[in-house]
């Protein structure tokens, strides 16, 4: 069982931290289906897929684009605004830096998003790079390689 300092009886739980994650993902991959299916992505990209045809550089670039794009529309005002995602907002929790004071949306969004996110593009490593930028939220201070990265927590909302 974690103590309960000062210092981190206001972090949020993890499981508050895992619901966040998986109501942002409920949101935007039925959005993304939406866009790649009426785009024709899907249906070129599936059999392609299914046959151990990869996407070309150019297929991913797109793609990886558009992720970002719609992450943007659908979380960056809350982020510039609360530090939250939809999900984050809705599990009532939210990043602050570790002197718990609000974090500008290029820091924001580079150090805990974009930067994992490029990484993730990089076969089997990137995965393996991801696992372990998870599993460090059950370190003591309960954050994520990407929190400690961007010098960010997250915290119960007020």
């Amino acid at each position: 069982m974690e103590k309960m300092t000062e210092e981190n009886n206001d972090l949020a739980g993890r499981g508050a931290r895992l619901g966040a994650v998986i109501i942002d993902a409920l949101i935007i991959f039925p959005i993304l289906f939406g866009i790649a299916k009426a785009t024709g992505f899907w249906d070129t990209m599936l059999p392609r897929l299914a046959n151990g045809i990869p996407l070309s550089m150019e297929e991913n670039i797109v793609a990886f684009l558009v992720g970002q794009t719609l992450f943007l529309i659908l979380n960056g005002s809350l982020l510039i605004k609360n530090g939250q995602t939809i999900g984050k907002k809705i599990m009532n929790v939210k990043i602050v830096s570790m002197q718990r004071e609000q974090v500008g949306i290029i820091k924001l969004y580079t150090l805990r998003y974009l930067v994992f996110s490029l990484v993730n593009q990089i076969p089997t490593v990137g995965s393996l790079i991801n696992l372990v930028n998870i599993l460090f939220i059950f370190g003591k201070g309960r954050r994520c390689l990407h929190d400690r990265i961007a010098g960010t927590c997250v915290i119960r909302a007020k």
